[in-house]
């Protein structure tokens, strides 16, 4: 199992990388595509959405939303504060028991639809950046190293369970961990490349998208307890489904996004 999960992420990083350095900028946005329309597969199994005509209707209204976003008819400098505050409700709904209207699965869909669609749309424009492919790679080293930092640290001193009912192995301990790891890492290369105050900002947006991943990540495990799933497909060997390795990001990146925004380098 470990050689498999090993293989598959070197398989994922070399496709991931080669599409973002390459200066083709449809690789990037193709593959992008390629991975929302994988994750709103398995999106439908959350919904129960499994004849063909609903099917169908969940995916023409899913493909007309990525034409939508992805064509630029929305700014960017709208899109990325709402769905900011989509996901502080989601992650309500992640964290509490209220809110459980959010099981409905015609809301579900919806919410599927806009969260997949307007990360494919703030990734592609992120990579389009002066040094775009950079700034993905410090946003994803983030959200990882909030990852690694919570399972080792969790490990060692995990005691309170952060969230037992949805994921027991996550610990306070490990989340505090996972960001005391995200600031040793960037702490020093960020005040190194940038002015204080903009190394100062910009800390504070990885500390940010740092937490928010681990909310991503709470939020598509209670979607899978409550449909009975373990993971959200097997199309990634010993990785489980795309959902599983990208719900961190789909949540994370909306907050990255908006500290750019906020600090001027996006929009």
């Amino acid at each position: 199992m470990l050689k498999q999960r090993v293989i598959t992420a070197l398989v994922l990083a070399a496709i991931v990388l080669s599409a973002l350095f390459i200066p083709n900028p449809l690789l990037w946005r193709g593959l992008i595509t390629v991975v929302v329309l994988l994750a709103f597969y398995e999106w439908l199994r959350f919904c129960k959405i499994d004849n063909l005509p609903q099917k169908a209707v969940a995916y023409g209204a899913f493909g007309a939303a990525l034409y939508f976003m992805q064509s630029g008819m929305l700014a960017l400098d709208w899109v990325i504060p709402v769905v900011c505050i989509l996901w502080l409700v989601l992650l309500i709904f992640t964290m509490t028991d209220i809110l459980n209207v959010l099981h409905a699965k015609w809301i579900k869909l919806l919410i599927g639809i806009v969260i997949l669609s307007s990360a494919s749309f703030i990734v592609i424009e992120i990579k389009s950046l002066a040094h775009g492919p950079l700034w993905i790679i410090c946003f994803l080293c983030a959200v990882v190293a909030a990852d690694i930092g919570a399972y080792f640290s969790g490990r060692r001193f995990g005691r309170v369970k952060l969230a037992p009912s949805i994921s027991p192995g996550k610990t306070v301990e490990g989340f505090f961990g996972g960001l005391a790891f995200v600031a040793l890492i960037y702490i020093p290369a960020l005040f190194y490349l940038f002015s204080a105050d903009a190394a100062s900002l910009l800390l504070l947006t990885v500390l940010v998208t740092a937490v928010v991943s681990v909310g991503g990540d709470l939020f598509e495990s209670k979607l899978k307890r409550h449909v009975g799933l373990k993971d959200s497909s097997q199309i990634l060997p010993g990785h489980g489904g795309i959902l599983d390795r990208i719900d961190s990001i789909l949540a994370g990146v909306n907050f990255f996004a908006l500290g750019l925004l906020v600090l001027g380098y996006l929009g």
